[in-house]
């Protein structure tokens, strides 16, 4: 078995002037201000794409899980009425649920296991 060396150290990376932004900054460049980005595009590529209508978007709700007593957050299908995601998922709300009930409440006493 070899043994342990430490890594030599690497060269350190300084800043470059070879590199221009694909497009400036806008505002001032002391970094005071905040920036803006562009807004969130998605693009559909399929060919059956520019056939579909626009569906109605999902429906996204918090909800509070009585067994667990936990915030869920919930996005379901408007058709169907179908959960499509949840976070958290079921099985944790499951498990949240089965701890609080096998839990006893501590009642500061200790207990003594003898054998």
């Amino acid at each position: 078995m070899d043994p342990i060396r430490p890594l030599s150290p690497s060269p350190s990376v300084g800043p470059s002037n070879a590199v221009t932004p694909v497009r400036p900054i806008v505002g001032a460049s002391n970094g005071s201000e905040s920036r803006v980005l562009d807004p969130a595009v998605s693009i559909d590529v399929r060919p059956q794409a520019g056939d579909a209508k626009p569906t109605e978007p999902d429906r996204r709700a918090y909800v509070r899980d009585r067994d667990s007593a936990a915030l869920v957050f919930r996005v379901t299908d408007p058709k169907t009425g179908d959960v499509v995601m949840q976070i958290p998922d079921e099985v944790v709300l499951r498990a949240r649920a089965y701890a609080r009930e096998n839990t006893t409440a501590f009642s500061g006493e200790r207990l003594v296991k003898t054998a």
